[in-house]
């Protein structure tokens, strides 16, 4: 878990895989991760990312000019012991700590380790099922091939 978790474990919310997120400064000049909907409000819950969390992070033109990166960039949430700081590592081995990243970055949660079978079910396309063939099989049918 992110090193502000492991110390304020009571006041913080776990990522979920497909959940969106971004990066907000404190008023004591750290950088919280939130959820988007809490980047603006005045109170917001502060969201835990678990060691080796891929994430796809979505910058803007500004941001992509401030840390010359593409409009869209792939990385690995790190929690390192020595320093003890919170880092996204990207492709290449560029490393940006939680505090570097600018204010209003948006990132998307690709895979929470431990969960990877849900973060997998995010990367399988839908089954397109014919509806003539849907109609023709009982419910019941239907409902046991699920399982």
């Amino acid at each position: 878990m992110c090193w502000f978790s492991a110390e304020h474990e009571k006041h913080v919310e776990q990522a979920k895989v497909g959940q969106r997120l971004g990066i907000r400064k404190m008023n004591w000049h750290a950088n919280w991760v939130v959820r988007e909907t809490e980047i603006e409000t005045a109170s917001p819950c502060p969201v835990c990312l678990i060691d080796r969390t891929r994430v796809l992070f979505r910058f803007s033109e500004t941001q992509q000019a401030s840390l010359h990166l593409g409009s869209e960039a792939e990385a690995v949430f790190k929690m390192l012991k020595e320093p003890k700081r919170d880092i996204f590592e990207f492709s290449g081995g560029r490393q940006i700590t939680l505090g570097e990243l600018p204010a209003g970055l948006i990132f998307d949660v690709l895979v929470v380790p431990g969960l990877e079978e849900r973060s997998a079910m995010l990367e399988k396309e839908p089954v397109v099922q014919d509806e003539e063939e849907t109609e023709k099989e009982p419910f019941l049918v239907r409902l046991m091939a699920r399982f």
